[in-house]
């Protein structure tokens, strides 16, 4: 009887952010993957690393042109900054590596050097400032909360989080939660949290990570 009072009340919950920070400010989090295809025979962590590396770039990349700037100067953004990433990566650490049915994926935080993608953007004329930092509405799935004190701590990280407008809990399943999460800035910059926080009964460990979805799964 108590655990259902419990989830009644867990389902009733829903609260907002107040504050909010800038693009770029601090590193981003991803997820690069190398996985076994026709072109790709042999995935390496390597190419783990630079899948996520590649991300890091489009990331600020997208943050800073129109949705029709990617679309139609899709090439020319690939030239300019994806094919060279590197030059765009002041530095990096990886946080986890995981070895999956198909290959590789690592979790890796990246500082990117926005002012040099701003300026190169600029200097093309594909620069819009409008567009930065936009909020995005993002799917974040919990998965091992066995208790109710698990569930409070993932409520922490998000009411905590100043680039969180506003969350609401969507669905419920055994040990299993979903919230709607609008986001100014990265999906990545969240995963960090909860890959930083010290619970109390278990770790955070990153299964995916898209610009739309964050899926942690919580484990002793």
């Amino acid at each position: 009887m108590m655990k259902r009072i419990v989830l009644f009340f867990v389902l009733s919950l829903f609260f907002c952010g107040v504050s909010s920070v800038g693009w770029g400010q601090g590193p981003i989090v991803v997820l690069g993957k190398s996985e076994r295809s026709e072109t790709v025979p042999s995935p390496t962590l390597e190419m783990a690393l630079t899948d996520g590396l590649v991300r890091a770039v489009e990331e600020v990349v997208k943050g800073m042109v129109t949705p029709q700037t990617l679309t139609r100067r899709h090439e020319t953004l690939s030239q300019e900054f994806y094919q060279k990433a590197d030059a765009f990566v002041l530095s990096y650490k990886i946080l986890e590596k995981t070895v999956i049915p198909t290959g590789y994926q690592a979790l890796v935080e990246v500082v990117v050097d926005s002012k040099g993608i701003e300026a190169r953007l600029a200097s093309l004329g594909l620069l819009s400032r409008g567009e930065r930092a936009a909020v995005r509405t993002i799917r974040l799935v919990v998965s091992g909360i066995r208790s109710y004190q698990t569930y409070l701590a993932v409520e922490k990280i998000l009411k905590e989080n100043s680039e969180i407008q506003e969350f609401s809990l969507s669905e419920i399943e055994p040990t299993k939660f979903t919230w709607q999460v609008s986001l100014r800035g990265e999906v990545g910059g969240l995963a960090n949290k909860f890959l930083s926080y010290a619970f109390s009964d278990s770790k955070a460990r990153v299964v995916s990570l898209t610009p739309h979805q964050l899926e942690i799964t919580l484990s002793r």
